[in-house]
């Protein structure tokens, strides 16, 4: 893991704790506003129940958890039997001394009561009403809260930590692209440059001594091959590193076969492989012309490179797709092969070229690009490589 990978990953997981504290306190402030309206509500409705209790209720018509106090000449009378704590004297003694009504709270025994006191024309009375119910209610409002919080928070970490990777994604992919293309770019441009570099140097040292026009003239034929290989090396370069929507167009496929074909009968001609074309009269497919010319060309120069004394390139158009298979008389593909593979090491070790560069790999990607596949066919004999394209 590189660098940049475990700088993207910390991003995220800091956007992702960022996120969760935002949630985190929304929750808390939602949640404690919600327990801060149920308990007002519930004092709201102990009140009334006090102040009704007060008024109306007289003896045996108290609730169960209701109870009411009378005090009349110094005696207290009580519409059941009073719960430890109750009466608060310390409330009643209060309204005798002049307070209008008097709001207490007992605790006792493990529960807690709501206390109002208040004197009726020559009579104190005194209402307490059992909290227990209540308390409990908000208590597991409370914890429901708590829960409820703890698992959104859980959530929203979890759900930030993701979409914040899903949203730093187009960049860590960004990144990959460019370190690959980077890679590419130095490794395949590392021999031709050397290559041109060594070749520009001998023509000078050659113009400057006495050398004859005729060798001047190869020189530099030299160094014009060298450039054109460079600039199809750069030409792979761009179109694997090309991210932008394909363009997609009808194609005459057979005609740019012959085209690549006559180019490189040339190069074929020099190795001493015989170069053949079998194509039908019109395959048309649906891709644009620049990239489906680098597939032709780097399949042609594929099997060139590995062939022993013939190339094959066949086109034909079938009911929904328009198949390319490029076939040489080598040694073929083993098992542990992967021609599709930037840089991957050679068919057969100590056997022509070092490795399969950019060739193959460019045409799965160009093929896929426009909903085709590329695949070796071990079942022939030699190297055989198709591609498919699907027609318009």
């Amino acid at each position: 893991m590189t660098a940049e990978d475990l700088a993207l990953r910390r991003t995220a997981r800091r956007l992702a704790l960022q996120f969760s504290a935002v949630i985190a306190v929304i929750i808390a402030v939602v949640g404690v506003l919600a327990y801060a309206l149920v308990s007002a509500s519930v004092a709201e409705s102990t009140d009334r129940a006090l102040s009704i209790s007060g008024q109306d209720l007289r003896g045996d018509e108290a609730p169960a958890d209701t109870w009411v106090i009378t005090v009349r000449s110094g005696r207290a009378q009580s519409s059941k039997p009073l719960p430890e704590g109750l009466p608060d004297t310390a409330a009643l003694e209060r309204v005798q001394q002049g307070a209008q009504v008097v709001d207490s709270t007992v605790s006792a025994d493990g529960r807690s009561y709501a206390v109002r006191t208040r004197l009726d024309e020559n009579t104190l009375v005194q209402v307490a009403i059992d909290q227990h119910e209540s308390n409990e209610e908000l208590g597991r409002l409370a914890w429901s809260l708590v829960g409820a919080g703890a698992v959104g928070v859980v959530a929203a970490a979890a759900g930030g930590y993701l979409l914040s990777r899903r949203a730093m994604r187009p960049l860590t992919d960004a990144l990959a692209k460019q370190r690959r293309f980077v890679a590419d770019a130095s490794h395949e441009l590392r021999t031709p440059l050397t290559l041109l570099s060594t070749r520009v140097q001998l023509l000078r040292r050659r113009i400057q001594g006495d050398t004859s026009p005729a060798r001047l003239q190869s020189e530099a034929d030299a160094v014009v091959a060298d450039a054109a290989g460079l600039t199809a090396i750069l030409e792979d370069l761009l179109i694997a590193a090309d991210d932008r929507p394909a363009s997609v167009g009808a194609v005459d496929v057979s005609a740019i076969a012959r085209e690549v074909v006559t180019a490189a009968g040339a190069e074929a001609e020099a190795a001493g492989i015989e170069l053949t074309l079998h194509t039908s009269a019109a395959a048309v497919a649906a891709a644009a012309e620049a990239p489906l010319r680098r597939v032709l060309f780097s399949l042609i120069s594929n099997a060139l490179d590995h062939a022993r004394s013939s190339v094959t390139v066949e086109v034909g158009q079938e009911a929904k797709t328009v198949r390319i298979r490029v076939a040489d008389d080598g040694q073929g593909f083993r098992d542990g092969d992967r021609p599709f593979e930037r840089f991957a090491s050679d068919r057969t070790p100590g056997a022509g070229p070092a490795h399969y560069g950019l060739g193959l790999a460019l045409v799965a990607d160009v093929v896929n690009r426009y909903g085709g596949s590329a695949r070796v066919v071990k079942e022939l004999p030699g190297g055989v490589v198709e591609a498919t394209l699907p027609r318009p």
